[in-house]
């Protein structure tokens, strides 16, 4: 061990700045490649924890062409469990936001989704409980089941077991009888409060047009989603179809938008794969951990790049040492065997060293982004053995070269001199510090065109106001009468806010939590098409800032306006209308005005047809312009009045262009995790240049005194440095841009509206390499210059 560590500890103690340049990288691209293999690890088996998972299939559904949805009918299950020879169990369960007391006086929990679930659900998803017992039969009514890190929110370290909870607005008392087992695993099932499902209606189970539950199955050990497809099928001609009371055949039926139609997903698909609409379960973005768990490897090939070029570029030092080895009779592999161990050992404390910059690393990424990247710490601790594992392959793969290489030049002319050595792989270390270029180029251009895409969807005139536009929202009570007349009392009160320029009642807001269709047939087209429809009052068009193109708007008290319709540019060209203003859709509603396309969905999405419709009564959305004046407080105001005026509801209170950035929360994330990537990607390579530029400036040392004895100037010398570097970078680029550009691209094919990426983006990503650069190695030469000449002739 002594004569593994002496040589090791020589060359940390003699050569400081080398060897923590090397340690540093290393450190840096060990701790940040290994959180995000964890991470990527952690998405990808996302769900697969439960107990046959591959066998656990979600049942959604679609009709008038709304969906497809998450949730299907609740009768599927019995169904189900009844006639399909696929499956073993099934269960169907749903979520509601009730607010939650331990309490009758105390304070609400409020933003918890309470699972109501019926006797199957522990028989179809696995959980473990750390206390009481989860009863065989289900829950019996008025009792209830906490996950542990609930339980400790509403009783601190008291005991659960047996406390009471009181849910909703009528405080219906629960019996805690079981805590779940905290688990690290990631999941889209995550009861955090379990409760027992009401007891259906008989009403409720015979509407097919009606979706009340989450209804997975779970498949017997012979059955397949093919065989569960098969039922469904069969299900649709042989007891929905009847159901429908349609006077067409059922091969006319099943192909009209006014049909159901059932879809299947394994669960171990539906985190990255959903793609379905109000789907209340945690997505995935595949995208993301694809291009994270690349960056990865990136980081790790720049952190070995760095070592081997620094420890090749350094070679003269141990060359002498190890040709008096091999003269005296060392064999070759037991010098290899010497110089990997110091590897091993050097990617050891570099491993040591990783364990605290990782926690410092993911606290910087949360502070950043404000969102965490990988599970919880103790996740992440559990995994430190494959930390050490991991590093200790990273420095065998970094010793390899450098090891061959040293005991690969004869003794002979490593014992008489050491000058020169290390010149003679210029191919290799050239080729290297041009592959450390390429990675930083190709990742900063593709931070800046995903950052550029991101402010073009903040951006983008979307065909209304987004900014001081507030939506007072309560998707629960559609067409709830009651509830209608609560949100025309807080209208009144609104409209008496000074800051308030203008309110609407409506029945959906773009980008929010409903969505109607309806059925349109116009002159020209002779055929039903289902299209968007917005139900509105007479404000809504001035609240929101919608522009029309054609005809006017609608009028308070025009009887005739409740039956007249207002379509957007994509209605009029999918309805085939030329002079679309005075046709009548439908055979009697009458078309009063066009308004321009507007954004009311995700921008990876193109505008689709819509038509406004006149309705000022029974709206359960009130949508409110405000000025710039103090919005924060007119929210407060508008929250605590909400609250009063229509207690007990779930009522979402939002700015509208939060609507929108809820939608691409996930593009967002993606864009903040690869510009701080880039960043550590771009410190490494940082790292790298100025170890090989201290080299560089080292091993021309005299030759720097004797030009500036002989008259030379600073930036003749800053041009002898530096030149080799510019010249790698620039062709560096001439790789590495066309390529990320290709990549990006696929990237943004996502999106119907998109950023042109123009020379500028090009421009400015080899502007800032080349800054960095030459900023880096002007200090380092320009450092070497302010020493005196004398000094520097008297180097060897």
């Amino acid at each position: 061990m002594n004569t593994l560590l002496k040589p090791a500890l020589r060359q940390l103690r003699k050569y400081p700045v080398f060897s923590l340049i090397n340690l540093g990288g290393l450190a840096i691209g060990i701790a940040a490649s290994f959180i995000l293999l964890v991470y990527t690890q952690r998405e990808l088996s996302t769900d697969r924890h439960f107990r046959d998972a591959d066998r656990i299939a979600r049942i959604g559904t679609d009709f008038f062409q709304l969906g497809p949805f998450a949730f299907s009918q609740p009768m599927l299950r019995d169904l189900a469990l009844a006639s399909c020879k696929d499956v073993e169990d099934a269960t169907g369960f749903n979520m509601n936001p009730d607010p939650i007391r331990t309490s009758r006086d105390d304070r609400a929990f409020t933003g918890i989704q309470n699972y109501t679930i019926d006797s199957s659900f522990f028989h179809v998803f696995s959980f473990e409980t750390a206390a009481g017992t989860i009863p065989q039969k289900g829950l019996a009514p008025g009792q209830a089941i906490l996950s542990s890190t609930q339980a400790k929110k509403f009783f601190g370290d008291k005991q659960a077991i047996g406390q009471t909870i009181f849910v909703g607005k009528d405080l219906t008392p629960y019996t805690i009888i079981a805590v779940l087992k905290e688990s690290f695993a990631k999941s889209t099932i995550d009861p955090q409060v379990l409760l027992p499902i009401p007891k259906r209606t008989a009403a409720s189970t015979a509407n097919w047009m009606s979706v009340e539950l989450y209804n997975f199955v779970k498949l017997k050990p012979q059955g397949t989603l093919a065989g569960l497809d098969t039922w469904l099928e069969r299900l649709r001609e042989k007891v929905v179809y009847p159901a429908s009371g349609s006077t067409d055949s059922y091969k006319v039926w099943k192909t009209k938008g006014t049909s159901v139609f059932f879809y299947t997903k394994h669960l171990t698909d539906i985190y990255f794969h959903s793609e379905c609409k109000f789907d209340d379960f945690e997505g995935g973005n595949l995208t993301q951990v694809q291009l994270l768990s690349a960056i990865s490897i990136l980081l790790i090939l720049l952190a070995v790049i760095n070592y081997v070029n620094l420890v090749t570029a350094r070679s003269s030092i141990r060359l002498k040492e190890i040709g008096l080895k091999k003269t005296f009779g060392a064999p070759r592999r037991e010098l290899i065997a010497q110089l990997l161990k110091e590897s091993l050992l050097f990617s050891t404390l570099a491993s040591l060293l990783a364990c605290g910059l990782i926690q410092v690393i993911l606290f910087l990424y949360q502070y950043s982004t404000g969102a965490a990247l990988t599970g919880p710490i103790p996740f992440l601790s559990a995994n430190y053995l494959w930390l050490i594992l991991f590093s200790l392959v990273v420095g065998l793969i970094a010793g390899i070269y450098p090891a061959i290489y040293l005991t690969g030049i004869r003794p002979g002319l490593t014992v008489r001199s050491t000058a020169g050595a290390g010149k003679n792989l210029p191919l290799l270390r050239n080729s290297l510090v041009t592959l450390q270029f390429i990675i930083a180029i190709g990742l900063l251009f593709v931070s800046l065109v995903v950052y550029s895409q991101l402010q073009y969807m903040k951006n983008k005139d979307k065909g209304f106001h987004t900014e001081g536009v507030v939506f007072v929202e309560d998707p629960g009570n559609m067409n709830n009468p009651g509830v209608a007349r609560k949100f025309l009392t807080l209208k009144t009160l609104v409209d008496q806010q000074a800051q308030v320029t203008s309110s609407s009642l409506c029945a959906r807001a773009p980008a929010g939590h409903t969505m109607t269709m309806g059925s349109y047939r116009s002159p020209a087209t002779k055929k039903d098409v289902l299209l968007q429809t917005f139900q509105v009052d007479e404000k809504y068009m001035s609240t929101l800032g919608l522009r029309l193109t054609d005809g006017r708007n609608f009028t308070k008290g025009l009887l005739s306006d409740t039956n007249s319709l207002i379509l957007n540019e994509s209605a009029v060209a999918t309805m085939g209308l030329f002079n679309p203003v005075g046709t009548l859709i439908n055979g009697s509603e009458r078309v009063i005005g066009v308004v321009k396309d507007f954004n009311y969905a995700s921008l990876q999405e193109k505008i689709a047809p819509a038509v406004i419709r006149f309705s000022p009564d029974g709206n359960t959305n009130l949508a409110i312009h405000v000025t710039s004046a103090h919005p924060g407080a007119f929210l407060d105001w508008l929250k605590k009045e909400t609250g009063t005026v229509i207690p007990g509801e779930n009522v979402n209170i939002s700015f509208l262009d939060d609507n929108f950035g809820r939608l691409a929360a996930k593009d967002k994330l993606l864009g903040q995790a690869i510009t701080f990537f880039t960043v550590l990607a771009i410190l490494l390579a940082t790292l790298g240049l100025i170890g090989l530029t201290l080299f560089t400036i080292e091993r021309r040392t005299k030759e720097i005194g004797i030009r500036k004895v002989l008259g030379a100037g600073k930036l003749n010398i800053l041009r002898l440095v530096s030149g080799h570097f510019i010249r790698l970078a620039l062709i560096a680029s001439v790789v590495a841009l066309p390529l990320s550009w290709w990549l990006i691209h696929r990237w943004l094919d996502n999106f119907a509206y998109r950023v042109t990426i123009g020379a500028g983006i090009f421009i400015l990503t080899e502007t800032l390499i080349l800054f960095i650069a030459f900023a880096v190695i002007s200090a380092l030469t320009l450092r070497t210059l302010s020493a005196s000449p004398v000094k520097n002739l008297r180097t060897e």
